[in-house]
């Protein structure tokens, strides 16, 4: 069990582990779309300024030819004069210092400008768009800096670029649906993530709205670790609330229970017509009072629970002298003899309401299945206490010894009876770490022993 319990822990998705898988996803995505682009942009633009530079470093590897002796001038000429120069897409013009057109190859010409060198910027030395005549050209100087005893004249070689612009807006275009389709990637990722991610927060809203329509008791425990602390406080809060609402309902079934004895001894007062006034009044007054402390006592008990009551020394004589004279009146018809085992100062370290209850609930049954005698008997057993209610009735049978401690459990079906307070007597006694048992009474009848630690 143990095993399977860390294998399910381990292999529960972690939010954070959700989240930063998403986000990583993310950027993984951008950064190999982007290196794609831009490594296709430098290689496009390596290849162009590559072409570029080897159109401008052509007069000079040609002088170099021409002077180490690999080529002579009339075969420079022959092999100049061999060419298609319609075959290329190269254009020249010579321009004069003032701007002028000194000389223009076929091609410029066919632009039919008057003056092309004054389309074109003095200082082309590094390759520049112009527009001239319709078309996209690059204009580069080729000659070298003005020498003294030199010609000022420039010479600037153009190139069409048209197919070129056209490529750009390709690669444009191209661009902008590389990115568009990583922008709709992306955004698809981020809501796969959000959805991934907040499923658990989602999947606790739906487990909360169910166990507030009681269709389930307590959360799931398979929830990622960062919402483990929050799931245990959650199910320690409806425990708790479980268990408040369990304490209410069990304190008003105790209390009815509890009244249910005062009730009938004021009946019975009413109904003894040897009392004066005076003494009627008096002993109506101590059953009130009485009912009263009980409500009290059942509302505290429910707010904090059994345990949290104060826990004192409390006298056993007064509680007994009290609840016996409550039930001779409710029994009035069966004259009952009640055997005092124990010394008059002796005390129990039970608060005054629990031993109330305690006594209450075991002299009523005592009173109930009595021939005519009852017996309370206190011993000292070194640690602890042991507080024994006997009586001379038919006893309890031994397969009810144990069940009859629970609610709604009851040994007797011959008379009426909630079945509760016995349960009561346990679930006090249990509070102060001491047991209840039934046995067997010496009076022939049962017995009922409390065991009660002094500390």
């Amino acid at each position: 069990m143990k095993l399977g319990q860390f294998t399910l822990c381990q292999c529960r998705p972690r939010l954070r582990t959700r989240v930063l898988a998403t986000s990583i996803g993310i950027i993984l995505l951008f950064s190999i779309a982007l290196a794609a682009l831009i490594n296709k942009l430098y290689q496009q633009n390596s290849m162009a300024a590559y072409s570029r530079d080897l159109a401008s470093q052509i007069p000079m590897v040609m002088a170099q030819l021409s002077k180490d002796g690999l080529i002579r001038a009339d075969q420079l000429t022959a092999w100049i004069q061999s060419l298609d120069p319609s075959s290329s897409d190269y254009m020249s013009v010579l321009c004069t210092p003032d701007n002028h057109t000194l000389w223009a190859s076929r091609d410029v010409q066919a632009f039919n400008i008057d003056d092309i060198c004054t389309l074109i910027p003095n200082e082309a030395k590094k390759p520049q768009y112009l527009s001239i005549a319709g078309f996209n050209v690059v204009a580069q100087r080729l000659s070298s800096e003005k020498q003294p005893g030199e010609s000022e004249n420039r010479l600037f070689v153009l190139r069409n670029v048209d197919k070129q612009k056209q490529q750009l807006a390709d690669l444009e275009a191209e661009t902008w649906f590389y990115i568009s389709l990583l922008f709709v990637s992306a955004s698809a990722l981020v809501v796969a993530a959000c959805h991934w991610s907040f499923s658990p927060l989602r999947r606790l809203a739906r487990e909360l709205i169910a166990i507030t329509e009681s269709r389930q008791q307590t959360l799931d425990n398979d929830y990622p670790d960062e919402l483990q602390d929050v799931t245990q406080a959650l199910n320690r809060m409806i425990t708790q609330r479980e268990k408040q609402k369990s304490r209410y309902r069990h304190a008003m079934d105790d209390l009815a229970h509890s009244l249910k004895t005062r009730l009938s001894a004021t009946n019975a007062l009413l109904d003894d017509n040897h009392l004066s006034r005076e003494q009627l009044n008096k002993r109506i007054l101590e059953q009130v009072s009485q009912m009263d402390d009980m409500v009290q006592y059942q509302l505290k008990r429910a707010l904090v629970g059994q345990c949290g009551l104060k826990r004192e020394d409390s006298p056993l004589t007064a509680p007994i002298d009290s609840l016996t004279g409550m039930l001779d009146k409710a029994y009035r018809d069966k004259p009952v003899k009640v055997v005092r085992a124990f010394d008059e100062s002796a005390s129990l370290p039970v608060h005054r309401s629990d031993l109330m209850e305690l006594l209450g609930n075991l002299l009523e049954n005592a009173y109930r299945f009595c021939l005519e005698t009852v017996q309370i008997r206190l011993d000292d057993h070194g640690e602890v206490w042991q507080l024994a209610i006997e009586d001379d009735g038919p006893g309890v049978p031994d397969q009810y010894r144990e069940s009859i401690f629970q609610r709604g459990v009851r040994a007797d079906q011959l008379n009426p009876g909630t079945g509760i307070g016995l349960a009561v007597c346990d679930e006090i006694i249990a509070s102060y770490d001491g047991n209840i048992h039934a046995s067997d009474s010496p009076l022939q009848g049962a017995a009922f022993v409390l065991t009660i630690p002094k500390r």
